[in-house]
Protein backbone atom coordinates (compact mmCIF):
# COMPACT_ATOMS: atom_id res chain seq x y z
CA UNK A 1 0.00 0.00 0.00
CA UNK A 2 0.96 3.62 -0.76
CA UNK A 3 2.50 5.60 1.78
CA UNK A 4 -0.44 8.36 2.75
CA UNK A 5 1.13 11.07 1.46
CA UNK A 6 1.30 9.69 -2.06
CA UNK A 7 -2.43 7.76 -1.54
CA UNK A 8 -5.97 8.24 -2.17
CA UNK A 9 -8.73 7.75 -0.20
CA UNK A 10 -12.43 6.48 -0.34
CA UNK A 11 -15.27 6.88 2.29
CA UNK A 12 -18.05 4.39 2.95
CA UNK A 13 -21.14 5.19 5.55
CA UNK A 14 -22.13 1.14 5.26
CA UNK A 15 -25.41 1.38 5.91
CA UNK A 16 -26.05 3.15 2.68
CA UNK A 17 -23.34 1.60 0.90
CA UNK A 18 -24.57 -2.33 -0.72
CA UNK A 19 -27.02 -4.33 0.85
CA UNK A 20 -26.06 -8.28 0.17
CA UNK A 21 -28.29 -10.31 2.68
CA UNK A 22 -31.35 -8.22 1.31
CA UNK A 23 -32.69 -6.47 4.57
CA UNK A 24 -32.48 -3.25 3.43
CA UNK A 25 -29.59 -2.12 5.13
CA UNK A 26 -26.17 -1.93 3.86
CA UNK A 27 -23.12 -4.61 5.08
CA UNK A 28 -19.78 -5.10 5.06
CA UNK A 29 -20.49 -8.63 2.50
CA UNK A 30 -21.58 -5.55 0.67
CA UNK A 31 -18.52 -3.68 0.61
CA UNK A 32 -16.78 -6.93 -0.01
CA UNK A 33 -18.94 -7.50 -2.94
CA UNK A 34 -17.73 -3.94 -4.82
CA UNK A 35 -13.82 -4.37 -3.93
CA UNK A 36 -13.24 -4.91 -7.54
CA UNK A 37 -15.30 -1.55 -8.26
CA UNK A 38 -13.15 0.19 -5.25
CA UNK A 39 -10.18 -1.46 -7.11
CA UNK A 40 -11.14 0.24 -10.80
CA UNK A 41 -11.23 3.68 -8.84
CA UNK A 42 -7.26 3.57 -8.05
CA UNK A 43 -7.80 3.93 -4.47
CA UNK A 44 -5.75 3.09 -2.24
CA UNK A 45 -7.26 3.11 1.68
CA UNK A 46 -11.41 2.58 2.63
CA UNK A 47 -12.31 4.72 5.59
CA UNK A 48 -15.28 2.76 6.89
CA UNK A 49 -17.71 4.89 9.18
CA UNK A 50 -18.81 3.02 12.53
CA UNK A 51 -19.68 -0.50 11.86
CA UNK A 52 -19.46 -1.50 15.55
CA UNK A 53 -22.40 -2.59 17.96
CA UNK A 54 -24.60 0.63 18.12
CA UNK A 55 -28.36 1.32 19.11
CA UNK A 56 -28.16 3.67 15.68
CA UNK A 57 -29.46 6.68 17.43
CA UNK A 58 -26.83 7.81 15.72
CA UNK A 59 -26.16 5.55 12.92
CA UNK A 60 -22.99 4.11 14.50
CA UNK A 61 -21.88 6.81 16.16
CA UNK A 62 -23.06 6.30 19.59
CA UNK A 63 -21.00 3.04 20.16
CA UNK A 64 -22.14 0.56 22.67
CA UNK A 65 -19.29 -1.84 22.43
CA UNK A 66 -16.29 -1.08 20.13
CA UNK A 67 -15.08 -4.82 20.04
CA UNK A 68 -17.90 -6.21 18.45
CA UNK A 69 -19.95 -5.76 14.65
CA UNK A 70 -23.52 -4.29 14.72
CA UNK A 71 -25.34 -7.41 13.58
CA UNK A 72 -26.89 -4.81 10.89
CA UNK A 73 -23.72 -4.58 9.42
CA UNK A 74 -22.80 -8.45 9.65
CA UNK A 75 -19.94 -10.47 11.90
CA UNK A 76 -16.06 -10.41 13.24
CA UNK A 77 -15.69 -12.64 10.70
CA UNK A 78 -17.16 -11.03 8.07
CA UNK A 79 -14.88 -7.95 8.88
CA UNK A 80 -11.84 -10.33 8.54
CA UNK A 81 -12.22 -11.03 5.47
CA UNK A 82 -12.91 -7.84 4.25
CA UNK A 83 -9.72 -6.85 5.59
CA UNK A 84 -7.67 -9.82 3.87
CA UNK A 85 -9.52 -9.33 0.30
CA UNK A 86 -8.39 -5.74 0.71
CA UNK A 87 -4.82 -6.25 1.19
CA UNK A 88 -5.26 -8.90 -1.86
CA UNK A 89 -6.11 -5.36 -3.96
CA UNK A 90 -3.31 -3.45 -1.75
CA UNK A 91 -6.54 -1.05 -0.17
CA UNK A 92 -6.39 -0.84 3.80
CA UNK A 93 -8.55 -0.69 5.66
CA UNK A 94 -8.97 2.75 7.74
CA UNK A 95 -11.61 2.39 11.04
CA UNK A 96 -13.64 5.45 12.26
CA UNK A 97 -12.99 5.61 16.09
CA UNK A 98 -15.76 7.44 17.96
CA UNK A 99 -14.04 8.14 20.91
CA UNK A 100 -15.25 11.19 22.76
CA UNK A 101 -18.26 9.45 23.66
CA UNK A 102 -20.33 6.57 24.03
CA UNK A 103 -23.52 5.53 23.57
CA UNK A 104 -25.40 5.48 26.83
CA UNK A 105 -26.73 1.92 26.41
CA UNK A 106 -22.57 1.11 26.33
CA UNK A 107 -21.39 -1.55 29.59
CA UNK A 108 -19.52 1.45 30.86
CA UNK A 109 -22.58 3.70 30.95
CA UNK A 110 -24.67 1.42 32.35
CA UNK A 111 -22.34 0.10 35.13
CA UNK A 112 -22.14 3.68 35.87
CA UNK A 113 -25.60 4.25 36.65
CA UNK A 114 -26.44 1.28 38.54
CA UNK A 115 -23.39 1.13 40.84
CA UNK A 116 -22.45 4.38 42.70
CA UNK A 117 -19.56 2.84 43.78
CA UNK A 118 -18.22 1.68 40.36
CA UNK A 119 -15.10 3.27 39.38
CA UNK A 120 -17.20 3.50 35.89
CA UNK A 121 -18.42 6.58 37.65
CA UNK A 122 -15.49 8.86 36.85
CA UNK A 123 -15.55 7.44 33.17
CA UNK A 124 -18.04 9.90 32.32
CA UNK A 125 -19.85 13.71 33.84
CA UNK A 126 -22.10 12.80 36.07
CA UNK A 127 -23.51 16.27 38.15
CA UNK A 128 -26.20 16.04 40.78
CA UNK A 129 -29.79 17.05 39.59
CA UNK A 130 -30.45 18.30 43.06
CA UNK A 131 -28.10 21.38 42.33
CA UNK A 132 -29.50 22.23 39.43
CA UNK A 133 -27.85 22.54 35.72
CA UNK A 134 -23.96 22.68 35.81
CA UNK A 135 -23.77 24.92 33.23
CA UNK A 136 -25.40 26.71 30.24
CA UNK A 137 -23.72 24.56 27.17
CA UNK A 138 -25.96 24.40 24.21
CA UNK A 139 -25.19 20.42 22.79
CA UNK A 140 -24.05 20.57 19.23
CA UNK A 141 -27.20 19.58 18.00
CA UNK A 142 -29.55 21.93 19.82
CA UNK A 143 -30.72 22.12 23.31
CA UNK A 144 -29.07 21.95 26.66
CA UNK A 145 -25.67 19.52 26.76
CA UNK A 146 -27.02 17.86 29.88
CA UNK A 147 -29.22 14.99 30.06
CA UNK A 148 -31.24 14.07 32.84
CA UNK A 149 -30.45 9.91 32.84
CA UNK A 150 -31.93 8.64 35.87
CA UNK A 151 -33.43 10.46 39.23
CA UNK A 152 -30.55 11.81 40.59
CA UNK A 153 -27.75 12.70 37.35
CA UNK A 154 -27.46 14.90 35.05
CA UNK A 155 -25.25 13.63 32.24
CA UNK A 156 -22.70 15.94 30.00
CA UNK A 157 -24.29 14.67 26.39
CA UNK A 158 -22.25 17.73 23.52
CA UNK A 159 -24.18 15.94 20.72
CA UNK A 160 -27.20 13.34 21.18
CA UNK A 161 -28.79 12.56 24.55
CA UNK A 162 -28.04 9.42 23.76
CA UNK A 163 -23.99 10.11 23.68
CA UNK A 164 -22.85 10.33 27.53
CA UNK A 165 -19.34 12.07 26.67
CA UNK A 166 -15.92 10.39 28.34
CA UNK A 167 -13.84 11.76 30.43
CA UNK A 168 -10.48 12.10 28.99
CA UNK A 169 -8.58 13.03 32.26
CA UNK A 170 -9.13 9.92 33.66
CA UNK A 171 -6.22 7.67 33.00
CA UNK A 172 -8.44 4.57 32.76
CA UNK A 173 -10.63 6.00 30.23
CA UNK A 174 -7.38 6.79 27.86
CA UNK A 175 -6.18 3.33 28.78
CA UNK A 176 -9.52 1.67 27.47
CA UNK A 177 -9.46 3.73 24.20
CA UNK A 178 -5.62 2.74 23.59
CA UNK A 179 -6.65 -0.89 24.21
CA UNK A 180 -9.58 -0.56 21.88
CA UNK A 181 -7.18 0.53 18.46
CA UNK A 182 -4.60 -2.16 19.57
CA UNK A 183 -7.85 -4.88 19.05
CA UNK A 184 -8.27 -3.32 15.67
CA UNK A 185 -4.75 -2.83 14.81
CA UNK A 186 -4.43 -6.75 15.54
CA UNK A 187 -6.53 -7.78 12.70
CA UNK A 188 -4.59 -5.49 10.67
CA UNK A 189 -6.47 -2.38 9.85
CA UNK A 190 -4.33 0.23 8.27
CA UNK A 191 -5.37 3.21 10.90
CA UNK A 192 -8.08 5.40 12.30
CA UNK A 193 -9.90 7.92 11.36
CA UNK A 194 -10.66 10.05 14.93
CA UNK A 195 -14.12 11.18 15.02
CA UNK A 196 -13.89 15.27 16.80
CA UNK A 197 -10.51 13.94 18.51
CA UNK A 198 -10.32 18.06 19.16
CA UNK A 199 -12.90 18.05 21.72
CA UNK A 200 -12.13 15.25 24.34
CA UNK A 201 -10.80 17.71 26.84
CA UNK A 202 -13.17 19.38 28.79
CA UNK A 203 -12.49 22.31 30.88
CA UNK A 204 -11.66 22.07 34.19
CA UNK A 205 -14.55 22.30 36.52
CA UNK A 206 -16.95 22.39 33.69
CA UNK A 207 -16.90 26.31 33.68
CA UNK A 208 -19.46 26.45 36.90
CA UNK A 209 -16.55 28.94 38.11
CA UNK A 210 -16.08 30.44 34.70
CA UNK A 211 -18.70 33.84 34.09
CA UNK A 212 -21.41 32.23 31.61
CA UNK A 213 -23.60 34.58 28.96
CA UNK A 214 -27.43 34.60 29.68
CA UNK A 215 -29.31 32.08 28.37
CA UNK A 216 -27.82 29.42 26.47
CA UNK A 217 -24.22 29.61 24.80
CA UNK A 218 -22.12 27.56 22.74
CA UNK A 219 -19.12 25.32 24.49
CA UNK A 220 -16.87 25.59 21.50
CA UNK A 221 -14.49 28.06 23.77
CA UNK A 222 -14.67 25.32 27.10
CA UNK A 223 -13.96 22.21 25.03
CA UNK A 224 -12.22 22.80 21.66
CA UNK A 225 -8.60 22.40 20.82
CA UNK A 226 -7.84 22.01 24.84
CA UNK A 227 -3.78 21.32 25.33
CA UNK A 228 -5.12 18.33 27.69
CA UNK A 229 -6.58 16.70 24.58
CA UNK A 230 -3.43 17.45 22.51
CA UNK A 231 -0.87 15.88 25.29
CA UNK A 232 -3.54 13.08 25.90
CA UNK A 233 -3.48 12.77 22.16
CA UNK A 234 0.36 12.96 21.55
CA UNK A 235 0.99 10.30 24.35
CA UNK A 236 -1.61 7.89 22.79
CA UNK A 237 0.11 7.82 19.68
CA UNK A 238 3.63 8.01 20.91
CA UNK A 239 2.53 4.95 23.18
CA UNK A 240 0.75 3.00 20.13
CA UNK A 241 3.20 3.70 17.01
CA UNK A 242 6.24 1.95 19.10
CA UNK A 243 4.43 -1.52 18.20
CA UNK A 244 2.26 -0.66 15.26
CA UNK A 245 2.54 1.48 11.80
CA UNK A 246 -0.62 3.01 11.06
CA UNK A 247 -2.30 6.22 9.88
CA UNK A 248 -4.60 8.64 11.96
CA UNK A 249 -6.64 11.31 10.19
CA UNK A 250 -8.35 13.87 12.90
CA UNK A 251 -11.43 15.13 12.26
CA UNK A 252 -11.04 18.85 14.13
CA UNK A 253 -14.62 20.11 14.53
CA UNK A 254 -14.58 23.44 13.77
CA UNK A 255 -10.45 23.27 13.97
CA UNK A 256 -8.51 26.44 12.83
CA UNK A 257 -5.28 26.45 10.88
CA UNK A 258 -2.89 27.44 14.54
CA UNK A 259 -4.66 23.79 16.18
CA UNK A 260 -4.08 22.09 13.05
CA UNK A 261 -0.60 22.66 12.92
CA UNK A 262 0.01 21.62 16.73
CA UNK A 263 -2.09 18.25 16.05
CA UNK A 264 -1.16 17.13 12.91
CA UNK A 265 2.11 17.21 11.47
CA UNK A 266 5.58 14.76 10.53
CA UNK A 267 6.42 13.76 14.28
CA UNK A 268 5.68 10.70 15.31
CA UNK A 269 3.34 11.27 18.17
CA UNK A 270 1.04 13.35 15.66
CA UNK A 271 -1.74 13.20 13.54
CA UNK A 272 -1.01 12.29 10.18
CA UNK A 273 -3.94 14.45 8.87
CA UNK A 274 -6.23 16.62 9.37
CA UNK A 275 -9.97 16.86 8.57
CA UNK A 276 -11.28 20.37 9.00
CA UNK A 277 -14.95 21.95 7.72
CA UNK A 278 -13.96 26.15 6.32
CA UNK A 279 -14.87 24.84 3.48
CA UNK A 280 -17.94 23.68 4.57
CA UNK A 281 -18.90 26.66 6.06
CA UNK A 282 -19.03 29.17 3.15
CA UNK A 283 -21.68 31.02 3.41
CA UNK A 284 -22.98 29.80 6.74
CA UNK A 285 -22.95 32.73 9.80
CA UNK A 286 -20.78 32.20 13.51
CA UNK A 287 -22.88 29.35 14.57
CA UNK A 288 -22.60 26.77 12.63
CA UNK A 289 -23.95 25.40 8.93
CA UNK A 290 -27.52 25.89 10.57
CA UNK A 291 -26.86 29.54 10.68
CA UNK A 292 -28.38 30.73 7.97
CA UNK A 293 -28.24 34.87 8.28
CA UNK A 294 -25.44 34.95 5.89
CA UNK A 295 -27.93 33.41 3.35
CA UNK A 296 -25.60 30.83 1.97
CA UNK A 297 -24.40 33.09 0.15
CA UNK A 298 -20.76 33.43 -1.35
CA UNK A 299 -17.99 33.74 -4.34
CA UNK A 300 -15.85 31.68 -6.54
CA UNK A 301 -13.29 34.01 -5.37
CA UNK A 302 -14.44 33.03 -1.35
CA UNK A 303 -14.59 29.54 -2.24
CA UNK A 304 -10.85 29.99 -3.88
CA UNK A 305 -9.53 32.13 -0.69
CA UNK A 306 -10.54 28.89 1.69
CA UNK A 307 -8.73 26.42 -0.85
CA UNK A 308 -5.65 29.23 -0.75
CA UNK A 309 -5.55 29.74 3.26
CA UNK A 310 -5.59 26.59 4.07
CA UNK A 311 -2.92 25.16 1.11
CA UNK A 312 -0.99 27.63 2.53
CA UNK A 313 -1.11 27.25 6.05
CA UNK A 314 -0.56 23.32 5.43
CA UNK A 315 2.93 24.12 3.40
CA UNK A 316 4.12 26.43 6.00
CA UNK A 317 3.38 24.64 9.19
CA UNK A 318 4.23 21.22 7.63
CA UNK A 319 0.94 19.67 8.14
CA UNK A 320 -1.28 17.67 6.06
CA UNK A 321 -4.51 17.89 5.44
CA UNK A 322 -7.44 15.21 4.25
CA UNK A 323 -9.23 17.44 1.58
CA UNK A 324 -12.31 16.69 1.15
CA UNK A 325 -15.41 17.66 -0.83
CA UNK A 326 -18.20 16.10 1.19
CA UNK A 327 -18.62 13.57 3.14
CA UNK A 328 -21.33 11.98 5.77
CA UNK A 329 -21.73 14.68 7.76
CA UNK A 330 -22.19 16.87 4.31
CA UNK A 331 -24.80 18.15 1.83
CA UNK A 332 -23.75 16.38 -1.48
CA UNK A 333 -20.61 18.33 -3.27
CA UNK A 334 -22.56 18.74 -6.64
CA UNK A 335 -25.16 20.77 -4.81
CA UNK A 336 -23.31 22.21 -2.41
CA UNK A 337 -20.57 23.53 -4.66
CA UNK A 338 -21.53 23.02 -7.92
CA UNK A 339 -23.94 23.41 -10.31
CA UNK A 340 -26.44 20.43 -9.94
CA UNK A 341 -28.82 21.11 -12.50
CA UNK A 342 -27.43 22.48 -15.98
CA UNK A 343 -23.93 22.04 -15.36
CA UNK A 344 -24.26 18.52 -13.37
CA UNK A 345 -21.32 16.60 -14.57
CA UNK A 346 -19.05 19.51 -15.52
CA UNK A 347 -18.87 21.46 -12.27
CA UNK A 348 -18.58 17.70 -10.64
CA UNK A 349 -15.33 16.93 -12.47
CA UNK A 350 -14.23 19.96 -11.75
CA UNK A 351 -14.40 19.68 -8.11
CA UNK A 352 -12.91 16.28 -8.47
CA UNK A 353 -9.77 18.10 -9.91
CA UNK A 354 -9.67 20.85 -8.05
CA UNK A 355 -9.51 18.49 -4.63
CA UNK A 356 -6.80 16.41 -6.22
CA UNK A 357 -4.83 19.91 -6.51
CA UNK A 358 -4.64 20.69 -3.24
CA UNK A 359 -2.30 20.12 -0.51
CA UNK A 360 -2.60 16.95 1.06
CA UNK A 361 -4.26 13.90 0.26
CA UNK A 362 -7.69 13.25 -1.76
CA UNK A 363 -10.91 11.84 -0.43
CA UNK A 364 -13.72 10.60 -2.32
CA UNK A 365 -17.52 9.84 -0.70
CA UNK A 366 -19.19 7.40 -2.10
CA UNK A 367 -21.87 8.43 -5.14
CA UNK A 368 -19.67 11.59 -5.40
CA UNK A 369 -18.06 10.08 -8.14
CA UNK A 370 -20.71 9.43 -10.18
CA UNK A 371 -22.41 12.77 -9.03
CA UNK A 372 -24.44 12.19 -6.74
CA UNK A 373 -26.56 15.37 -5.57
CA UNK A 374 -28.89 16.38 -2.66
CA UNK A 375 -32.28 14.85 -2.62
CA UNK A 376 -36.26 16.10 -2.03
CA UNK A 377 -36.85 15.05 1.15
CA UNK A 378 -40.44 15.71 2.72
CA UNK A 379 -39.98 16.61 6.60
CA UNK A 380 -41.91 12.68 7.03
CA UNK A 381 -39.00 11.19 5.61
CA UNK A 382 -36.02 12.65 7.54
CA UNK A 383 -34.22 10.35 9.46
CA UNK A 384 -30.78 11.94 11.00
CA UNK A 385 -31.85 13.39 14.81
CA UNK A 386 -28.85 16.72 13.81
CA UNK A 387 -31.59 17.62 11.21
CA UNK A 388 -35.15 16.88 13.56
CA UNK A 389 -33.45 18.32 16.67
CA UNK A 390 -31.93 21.40 14.85
CA UNK A 391 -35.50 21.79 12.99
CA UNK A 392 -37.18 22.31 16.61
CA UNK A 393 -34.20 24.25 18.18
CA UNK A 394 -34.29 26.73 15.44
CA UNK A 395 -38.05 27.06 16.11
CA UNK A 396 -37.86 27.02 20.07
CA UNK A 397 -34.34 29.00 20.58
CA UNK A 398 -33.87 31.08 17.81
CA UNK A 399 -37.85 32.15 16.84
CA UNK A 400 -37.38 30.81 13.06
CA UNK A 401 -40.54 30.23 11.46
CA UNK A 402 -41.57 26.59 10.82
CA UNK A 403 -41.33 27.03 6.97
CA UNK A 404 -37.79 28.88 7.13
CA UNK A 405 -36.27 26.16 9.59
CA UNK A 406 -37.58 23.56 7.25
CA UNK A 407 -36.21 25.28 4.43
CA UNK A 408 -32.42 25.82 6.48
CA UNK A 409 -32.30 21.93 7.47
CA UNK A 410 -33.50 20.70 3.42
CA UNK A 411 -30.02 22.74 2.29
CA UNK A 412 -27.69 21.61 5.28
CA UNK A 413 -29.02 18.45 6.33
CA UNK A 414 -26.51 14.70 6.74
CA UNK A 415 -29.44 13.11 5.41
CA UNK A 416 -28.63 13.90 1.72
CA UNK A 417 -25.34 11.99 1.68
CA UNK A 418 -27.17 9.15 3.83
CA UNK A 419 -29.18 8.06 0.40
CA UNK A 420 -28.61 4.93 -0.78
CA UNK A 421 -25.53 4.34 -3.42
CA UNK A 422 -26.94 4.07 -6.86
CA UNK A 423 -25.87 1.45 -8.79
CA UNK A 424 -27.95 0.12 -11.64
CA UNK A 425 -31.36 1.06 -12.90
CA UNK A 426 -32.83 -1.84 -11.12
CA UNK A 427 -35.56 -0.78 -8.74
CA UNK A 428 -33.98 0.41 -5.23
CA UNK A 429 -31.02 1.77 -7.42
CA UNK A 430 -29.46 -1.57 -7.01
CA UNK A 431 -28.50 -1.16 -3.71
CA UNK A 432 -30.91 -3.91 -2.29
CA UNK A 433 -33.73 -5.92 -3.33
CA UNK A 434 -35.94 -4.97 -0.81
CA UNK A 435 -37.16 -1.38 0.38
CA UNK A 436 -33.78 0.35 1.64
CA UNK A 437 -33.54 1.64 5.30
CA UNK A 438 -33.54 5.10 3.39
CA UNK A 439 -34.60 6.80 -0.38
CA UNK A 440 -33.19 6.81 -2.93
CA UNK A 441 -32.67 9.29 -5.00
CA UNK A 442 -35.33 10.51 -7.86
CA UNK A 443 -32.77 10.55 -10.29
CA UNK A 444 -31.45 6.61 -9.98
CA UNK A 445 -32.26 5.38 -13.13
CA UNK A 446 -30.12 8.03 -15.06
CA UNK A 447 -27.31 8.60 -12.78
CA UNK A 448 -25.78 5.23 -11.74
CA UNK A 449 -22.77 3.42 -11.63
CA UNK A 450 -23.61 0.75 -14.51
CA UNK A 451 -24.82 3.90 -16.87
CA UNK A 452 -21.43 5.46 -16.66
CA UNK A 453 -19.25 2.25 -16.13
CA UNK A 454 -18.42 2.25 -20.25
CA UNK A 455 -19.30 5.80 -20.76
CA UNK A 456 -16.07 7.63 -21.87
CA UNK A 457 -17.54 11.09 -21.05
CA UNK A 458 -19.14 10.40 -17.61
CA UNK A 459 -18.10 11.68 -14.44
CA UNK A 460 -16.73 8.05 -13.32
CA UNK A 461 -14.85 7.67 -16.18
CA UNK A 462 -13.30 11.06 -15.41
CA UNK A 463 -12.59 10.48 -11.98
CA UNK A 464 -10.83 6.67 -13.06
CA UNK A 465 -8.74 9.26 -15.41
CA UNK A 466 -7.99 11.40 -12.87
CA UNK A 467 -6.73 8.76 -9.93
CA UNK A 468 -5.10 7.28 -12.79
CA UNK A 469 -2.81 10.20 -13.39
CA UNK A 470 -2.55 11.44 -10.19
CA UNK A 471 -0.33 7.87 -9.00
CA UNK A 472 1.63 7.95 -12.31
CA UNK A 473 2.48 11.48 -12.96
CA UNK A 474 5.52 12.28 -9.79
CA UNK A 475 5.06 15.62 -9.69
CA UNK A 476 1.29 15.13 -8.51
CA UNK A 477 2.37 13.91 -5.23
CA UNK A 478 5.49 15.15 -5.01
CA UNK A 479 5.53 18.85 -6.63
CA UNK A 480 5.66 21.89 -4.90
CA UNK A 481 2.64 23.46 -4.68
CA UNK A 482 1.73 26.93 -6.31
CA UNK A 483 -1.17 29.17 -7.31
CA UNK A 484 -2.03 31.47 -9.76
CA UNK A 485 -4.39 34.16 -10.68
CA UNK A 486 -5.05 34.31 -7.09
CA UNK A 487 -7.44 37.63 -7.80
CA UNK A 488 -9.66 36.25 -10.38
CA UNK A 489 -13.09 36.00 -9.63
CA UNK A 490 -13.23 32.94 -11.24
CA UNK A 491 -10.90 30.99 -12.37
CA UNK A 492 -8.44 28.50 -9.83
CA UNK A 493 -5.86 27.50 -11.30
CA UNK A 494 -3.22 25.38 -9.08
CA UNK A 495 0.53 23.67 -10.31
CA UNK A 496 2.37 21.15 -8.58
CA UNK A 497 6.08 21.05 -9.63
CA UNK A 498 9.07 18.53 -9.27
CA UNK A 499 11.46 20.14 -11.28
CA UNK A 500 10.65 17.64 -13.45
CA UNK A 501 7.19 18.43 -14.87
CA UNK A 502 4.61 20.80 -14.19
CA UNK A 503 1.00 19.91 -13.81
CA UNK A 504 -1.42 22.14 -13.50
CA UNK A 505 -5.39 22.34 -12.58
CA UNK A 506 -7.02 25.32 -14.44
CA UNK A 507 -10.27 25.68 -13.48
CA UNK A 508 -12.94 28.03 -14.97
CA UNK A 509 -15.19 27.88 -11.77
CA UNK A 510 -18.02 30.12 -12.72
CA UNK A 511 -21.10 29.55 -15.44
CA UNK A 512 -19.74 32.47 -17.99
CA UNK A 513 -17.29 32.14 -20.30
CA UNK A 514 -13.34 33.00 -19.78
CA UNK A 515 -10.39 33.95 -21.54
CA UNK A 516 -7.12 31.87 -20.72
CA UNK A 517 -4.49 30.78 -23.14
CA UNK A 518 -2.81 28.38 -22.85
CA UNK A 519 0.91 28.36 -23.02
CA UNK A 520 2.84 26.87 -26.24
CA UNK A 521 4.28 23.96 -24.27
CA UNK A 522 1.68 23.21 -21.86
CA UNK A 523 0.02 19.64 -23.12
CA UNK A 524 -3.83 18.99 -22.29
CA UNK A 525 -3.83 15.63 -20.24
CA UNK A 526 -7.39 15.95 -19.18
CA UNK A 527 -10.86 17.70 -19.91
CA UNK A 528 -13.78 17.42 -18.19
CA UNK A 529 -15.43 18.30 -21.68
CA UNK A 530 -15.52 17.06 -24.99
CA UNK A 531 -14.30 20.19 -26.72
CA UNK A 532 -11.87 22.80 -26.30
CA UNK A 533 -10.05 26.08 -27.22
CA UNK A 534 -6.95 27.20 -26.68
CA UNK A 535 -7.57 30.83 -25.48
CA UNK A 536 -11.09 30.25 -24.04
CA UNK A 537 -12.87 28.48 -21.13
CA UNK A 538 -16.34 26.99 -21.00
CA UNK A 539 -18.75 26.98 -17.81
CA UNK A 540 -17.40 25.10 -15.07
CA UNK A 541 -14.11 23.58 -17.78
CA UNK A 542 -11.23 22.50 -16.39
CA UNK A 543 -7.75 21.45 -17.97
CA UNK A 544 -5.23 19.27 -16.19
CA UNK A 545 -2.20 20.12 -18.08
CA UNK A 546 1.36 19.30 -18.30
CA UNK A 547 4.51 21.24 -18.71
CA UNK A 548 8.11 19.08 -19.36
CA UNK A 549 10.91 20.58 -18.57
CA UNK A 550 13.62 19.72 -21.30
Amino acid sequence: MRPFKEAIFYQIWPRSFKDSNQDGIGDLQGIISQLDYLQSLNIDYIWISPFYQSPQDDYGYDVSDYRNIDPSYGTMADFIQLVQEAKQRNIGIICDLVANHTSTQHAWFQEALNNPNSDKRDYYFFRPIKEGLPNNWISIFGGSAWTQVNEEDYALTLFTPTQADLNWDNPKVRQEIKDIMRFWLDLGIAGFRLDVFNTISKIDGLISKYPQKKGFQFADDYILNRPKGQQYLKALLQDLKQDYQFITIGEGMLIDQEAAAIMCGPEKNQLDMIIHFDLHMLGCGPLGKFDFRKGYLYSTKDFKNILHSWNKAAIKHHFHVASTMSNHDQPRAVSRFGDDHTYRFESAKALFAINFFNVGSPFIYQGEEIAMKNMKLPIEEWKDFEAKNTYQALQSMMKVPAFLAKKIIQKMSRDHARGVMQWNQSAHGGFSDVQPWFKVNDDYESINVENQNEDPHSVLSYVRQLTHLYHTIPAFTQGKHTESMLEHPHLIVMHKDDGKQRISCICNFSKKKMKYTLMEDEVVLLSNIDHHSLNQLQPYETLITLNTYS
